[in-house]
């Protein structure tokens, strides 16, 4: 007999399994054979597709910080299907040296948006429908010194989800390490969210300098936050506590977005409410710590 707390578990993946069924039918999918790049350049309002796994950035050199601030957004924007989008992630990247966004819907209006502003992107293609590509998508105004992809593949309905491996130059002559992520969400155990996690944190532990990681972790349960939290603190990551604290949650008050560093200085944090997706942002400010010689 099947208990209580198991067909609770069940119901929202079944109703997710479904509705997955129907949208393939009518939206068409296609899955890349391999991981590559989608490199967006707003300074010179051009694009291509890398069939690598790995771009290096010959242009970099240009420092991410400014005067020794970062300040970052991490927001899933929901593929841009409310209205508001545009006006609301411009507002909240004024100011910003890193946006870490997740499930991007790289459409010809976002690369208009992305071009007018002059941002520089990298999006690792998760999957793709009517030739717009989805996934991760990292957004700075100056060149990363490589970008790497990660594709894990949901177990059961097998569409990918994405994560970035970047770095960025630091003017204390550091370089900074990004992981930006979009968790596995469609399983009972935790075993292939578990590998996904510990597959992107194990590039942020061996970066020797300082690490942001951030995205939409589906943290839905008490079982998969154990695991993100084992996993992250294994690398020496550090949680950014939001005041106000606005993350929006799921099944039960589980928080799904967060926000870890490692050898930066917190300076303060907040999520805010937004009506543009349906995840509020998060949104912090580091400074960069000066390197004893």
């Amino acid at each position: 007999m099947t208990s209580r707390s198991t067909r609770w578990l069940l119901a929202p993946v079944i109703a997710v399994l479904f509705t997955t069924a129907v949208l393939a039918i009518e939206f068409p999918i296609s899955v890349p054979d391999s991981e590559h790049l989608i490199i967006a350049d707003g300074i010179t309002d051009s694009e291509m597709e890398s069939v690598f796994q790995c771009s290096v950035f010959e242009k970099s050199g240009q420092a991410i910080d400014d005067e020794g601030r970062i300040d970052v957004l991490v927001w899933n924007i929901y593929k841009q299907n409310k209205e508001t989008w545009q006006p609301e992630l411009t507002k909240l990247l004024k100011g910003k040296q890193l946006g870490l966004l997740q499930e991007v819907s790289f459409t010809d209006e976002f690369k208009d948006w992305l071009y007018q502003l002059d941002w520089v992107g990298q999006q690792v293609k998760a999957f793709e429908s009517f030739d717009v590509s989805a996934g991760v998508f990292n957004i700075t105004q100056v060149y990363p010194i490589r970008v790497c992809a990660q594709l894990d593949a949901e177990p059961w309905i097998q569409i990918p989800k994405s994560a970035l491996f970047a770095t960025y130059p630091l003017s204390n002559g550091e370089v900074l390490a990004v992981g930006n992520l979009h968790g596995i969400n469609f399983t009972i155990g935790t075993k292939a969210y578990s590998k996904q996690l510990k597959l992107l944190a194990s590039k942020l532990e061996q970066h020797n300098g300082p690490v942001i990681l951030g995205g939409d972790f589906n943290t839905w349960s008490d079982a998969r936050l154990e695991q993100l939290t084992e996993i992250v603190s294994s690398a020496n990551l550090e949680e950014v506590q939001f005041e106000p604290d606005q993350r929006t949650q799921f099944m039960g008050g589980h928080v799904l977005d967060h926000l870890y560093y490692r050898g930066l200085e917190l300076k303060k944090a907040e999520a805010p409410i937004s009506g543009a997706s349906d995840h509020n942002p998060m949104i912090a400010s580091f400074s960069i710590v000066e390197v004893k010689r």
